[in-house]
């Protein structure tokens, strides 16, 4: 188990971009274990008359699960001087209660996760003291820090389970694919593109044609949950396929 006292976490306030370093700019560190409360399944059953137990609708719309948001709470502590604790807290109520954040932590640097903050429970005794930091309606998912346009880091990547998504700068010159892999989390690319040719631009994926426009393009339609999905392209232009990997 990871000696809790080595956890920190990045936090960047999504309105401001600041980002705050746990330990190294409040001299705080991450006193539990249990930060990241389980997600919890949205659930559908139906009683029906003269049947035995009830018809599970859950995943009748989506084909695959649904979760609600499930709650981080995470108990900072530190050491101060007694008169520097106060200003402190309203310090940092002012940079993030009720402000949406992204939560990075030491120990699983790849992924963040995303809520509306509070600060609440501050306790003193003598030069100690502690506080949590609660998201009680983050996304049930983390996310992957670099969407499929930017560069992968090294340091974080898991070469295990890890996949590298290189979606910036597609040309395509008569015709042309990439292939999105199916993860964790469903998948619905963003096509932004950025240049089209005379002959127009097209896409197929999951038995449809869409024709592209300069610009973002997002299709419903096209999910990636499951199994691969291969976009098969036609015409010519330049475009980003963005998209962003999750996990629970």
């Amino acid at each position: 188990m990871n000696n809790v006292l080595t956890i920190k976490a990045t936090i960047t306030v999504e309105s401001s971009g600041k980002v705050i370093d746990t330990l190294a700019d409040w001299g705080c560190a991450i006193g539990n274990n249990d930060y990241i409360g389980e997600p919890e399944v949205e659930t559908y059953f139906i009683d029906v008359p003269g049947t035995d137990g009830f018809l599970d609708g859950s995943e009748a719309i989506t084909g695959r699960p649904v979760y609600k948001s499930r709650e981080i709470d995470i108990l900072f502590g530190g050491k101060k001087p007694r008169e520097d604790w106060d200003s402190f807290i309203s310090n940092i109520r002012n940079r993030l209660h009720g402000k949406n954040i992204r939560i990075t932590f030491s120990n699983d640097p790849a992924y963040y996760w995303t809520g509306r903050a509070y600060i609440t429970d501050f306790d003193r005794s003598r030069e100690i003291g502690q506080f949590h930091l609660s998201v009680p309606k983050a996304d049930p998912y983390k996310y992957s820090l670099a969407d499929s346009t930017e560069e992968w880091l090294w340091d974080p990547f898991d070469f295990e389970t890890g996949v590298i998504d290189q979606g910036a700068g597609i040309t395509i010159s008569g015709s042309g694919s990439y292939t999105v892999y199916s993860g964790d989390v469903a998948i619905v690319p963003v096509l932004n593109v950025k240049s089209i040719g005379s002959t127009g631009l097209k896409v197929t994926a999951c038995g449809e044609t869409y024709t592209l426009t300069l610009g973002r393009n997002r299709f419903p339609d096209i999910v990636v949950y499951g199994s691969d999905v291969t976009l098969e392209f036609t015409g010519s232009g330049t475009l980003d396929i963005v998209y962003r990997r999750g996990s629970l």
